[in-house]
């Protein structure tokens, strides 16, 4: 589900993973819903301005020191405002000026609608999950297997058989966990003032 305008972004401030992010390899701390990044290269600023030159059909980018203040020429007030960047249905601002504040980047995320579909050999690990009364933290661990085969195993009277087939199928899920989970995406906002 990640887009291809945030592709882009993440090409520009370079791989965006947990643990560069953890550890500030970006110069990005945490933020409330996210990660910031704090500091750019002149080049990565160049790039920057660019993309949103190009996706939001600017005159001009601008950098804001603070979320708020005034235009280039004094006479407005303007306050940055957070877009989510996206593929489609987005709003242009076709002969304004952009004023940049911020760039950030969330935590990954998971579609709930597809989280507990079958990512290898029928089984799935799902990311973390918190119960949203006590957020005690927790996996869930799915198994696939298909009816016809347990008719298959009773008519046989191969019941150890199918349950030893579940036992090998969860072993090989916790062998390697990283190979049955879903890989997730990241979404990029950014806040900013357009006038």
């Amino acid at each position: 589900m990640e887009n291809q305008i945030t592709k882009r972004m993440m090409d520009i401030v370079g791989p965006v993973t947990d643990e560069r992010l953890a550890f500030g390899g970006l110069n990005m701390p945490s933020a409330p819903g996210g990660y910031l990044v704090t500091a750019l290269t002149n080049e990565q600023k160049v790039q920057v301005e660019q993309l949103v030159l190009e996706h939001y059909k600017v005159k001009k980018v601008l950098w804001m020191e603070l979320p708020a203040g005034l235009t280039e020429d004094g006479e407005e007030a303007i306050v940055a405002k957070t877009h989510k960047l996206v593929d489609e249905d987005y709003e242009t601002y076709e002969g304004k000026t952009a004023y940049v504040y911020q760039i950030l980047f969330s935590p990954k995320m998971h579609d709930p609608k597809t989280v507990h579909n079958a990512v290898k050999d029928g089984c799935t690990m799902t990311p973390i999950i918190y119960n949203p009364e006590t957020f005690t933290p927790y996996r869930k661990i799915v198994l696939t297997w298909s009816l016809e085969q347990a008719q298959d195993f009773s008519v046989n009277n191969s019941e150890e058989v199918m349950k030893q087939t579940l036992r090998d199928q969860l072993e090989k899920v916790l062998a390697n966990p990283e190979e049955y989970m879903h890989e997730g995406f990241r979404a990029c906002m950014l806040r900013f003032a357009a006038k």
